[in-house]
């Protein structure tokens, strides 16, 4: 694979002699005073040059931003502010530290589709590199999937949307029959088909929509699958300059607000539903910071205004876990204070940053206690599932559990006896108990739960799993209709029996 390397572009005189002027130095501004308009004028010229920037594209957004490819290119290619490319054509990308004296810092931007499906128009995740840092595209050509032009589906029964192309993905929304989709994908057995429906993306089955309709020009996508620079592996500086209203060198992240987007950064599975901060700190440590909405690392949320961080190895690749999140000093929060400052144009909603008073009341409701930690383990060790214990029964059953302080709500987990999550139920606090269905764990004769607290919509602490053996479904006499009655539908018999039944009714029977 040949890569070439574009050298850092600085100032230049073209042929006419004219110099480009978003490069020209500050005119009339003391030393003192030359900071904080540079990062304006910075931040400003990286909205003009790449405002409007395509999915799966990256921009060089402001003066000396280093590239390389992944074949040849002419030697102007991707040589100077608001020049774009394609992410499948990129190799790595570097951008410059600040340097006030000379009026040099480095910016690009990069719109990638990760898992957002190609019905969304314009929906993508932003990468914003500022100051000293570099990202290396871990995806290859080979591997890099786009999706094309997707097709329209209509349902013909009522159908569930679910988060994956799976039974044991939760529900996302319900449509009725009769419902046109946009559909971009399809999963790598073909009996699921990714769509968005009322603005939400997910997956039907295939089964619910007219037989018809003809999915061979869609795009296969996995759980493996990646869109280019969907993973990477990023470099920054470490600590910061002088010019205190600058930014340290870092990488911004946002997905579409309240959309799921998972990539894979230095090899960490990251999924994120805002916005992010990603840099390098002393010890060869990465650091993730929430500036809004949250993050999810290992099953654990991360609420905004926390941070967390993770070791990483001498190839740049994290090792071992990332640690107990914190909340933002006041000091700390200051450092992103001119991420606000970055246009609009370049991000799907402006960045506001939690003042500390509201990191501090989401701190105070997460950990219930005086602490320095979210997820408290002394907390934690209070959620105890206590029935059933021995035994689950086929159908309604009942669930009972030790709470915790400050949780706002609860969730029950069901697993099958592959565990697989069938289904979950909540409760608000401060109840310790639901009544669930268990029907819908339709694999063997066991099965298995676990309970979470929830603060404000968020886990913060899930209980030991209990697998137990579950009673059997009823025999199928209890389900056979007398000669000449009306049928009875039976839910757990592995039949969709319409029209009674349907997803709405029986999810274990009807997909």
């Amino acid at each position: 694979m040949l890569r070439i390397v574009s050298v850092w572009v600085t100032r230049w005189l073209a042929g006419s002699g004219l110099v480009l002027l978003m490069l020209a130095p500050l005119p009339g501004l003391a030393q003192g005073d030359s900071c904080p308009a540079l990062v304006r004028q910075a931040l400003e010229s990286a909205g003009n040059n790449c405002n409007a920037l395509d999915r799966n594209s990256v921009c060089y957004g402001y003066n000396r931003v280093g590239a390389t490819f992944l074949e040849s290119m002419a030697d102007n290619f991707f040589s100077q502010p608001s020049d774009r490319a394609g992410l499948n054509q990129l190799d790595s990308l570097t951008t410059a530290p600040l340097d006030v004296p000379n009026d040099d810092w480095g910016i690009a931007v990069m719109n990638v589709q990760a898992n957002l499906p190609g019905t969304l128009p314009g929906q993508a995740v932003t990468v914003m590199l500022i100051g000293d840092a570099e990202v290396e595209n871990a995806v290859t050509p080979e591997e890099a999937v786009i999706t094309g032009d997707p097709i329209t589906a209509t349902t013909v029964v009522g159908a569930n949307v679910r988060s994956g192309p799976t039974l044991a993905a939760n529900v996302l929304t319900s449509i009725p029959a009769g419902t046109e989709l946009q559909a971009d994908a399809v999963d790598s057995s073909g009996e699921w088909v990714r769509v968005v429906a009322n603005t939400t993306p997910g997956w039907i089955s295939v089964s619910t929509l007219d037989a018809a309709i003809d999915l061979s020009s869609l795009a296969v996508i996995t759980n493996q699958s990646r869109s280019p620079m969907q993973a990477f592996t990023l470099r920054t500086g470490l600590g910061r300059t002088d010019c205190v209203e600058a930014p340290p060198s870092l990488a911004v992240v946002q997905g579409p607000r309240n959309v799921r987007v998972d990539l894979t950064v230095n090899g960490a599975e990251i999924t994120i539903g805002s916005t992010i901060v990603l840099r390098q700190l002393e010890g060869n440590l990465l650091e993730l910071v929430v500036l809004d909405g949250k993050a999810v690392l290992d099953g654990v949320s991360i609420p905004a205004g926390f941070k967390t961080t993770v070791a990483l190895g001498p190839d740049g690749q994290v090792v071992g876990s990332w640690s107990v999140a914190e909340p933002l000093t006041e000091e700390e929060l200051e450092l992103f204070r001119s991420l606000e400052q970055i246009p609009g144009v370049l991000l799907h909603y402006p960045i506001d940053l939690p003042s500390i008073e509201e990191i501090l009341a989401t701190f105070e409701a997460i950990s219930g206690q005086t602490s320095t930690q979210l997820n408290n383990p002394a907390v934690c060790a209070g959620l105890q599932p206590t029935s059933p214990l021995g035994g689950m029964a086929f159908g309604l059953e009942t669930f009972y559990w030790s709470g915790i302080p400050a949780a706002t709500a609860y969730r029950v987990n069901l697993y099958n006896d592959v565990g697989l999550l069938v289904r979950s139920f909540e409760t608000s606090a401060p109840n310790t108990s639901l009544v669930g269905d268990t029907s819908a764990a339709n694999t063997g004769f066991s099965a298995a739960w676990e309970v979470q607290a929830l603060i404000g919509g968020e886990v913060v602490c899930t209980s030991t799993r209990l697998g137990m053996n579950r009673a059997a479904p009823p025999p199928p006499s209890q389900s056979t209709p007398v000669p000449g009655s009306t049928p009875v539908p039976f839910c757990g018999n592995f039949i969709c029996e319409p029209p009674s039944e349907d997803p709405y009714i029986c999810p274990s029977d009807c997909p």
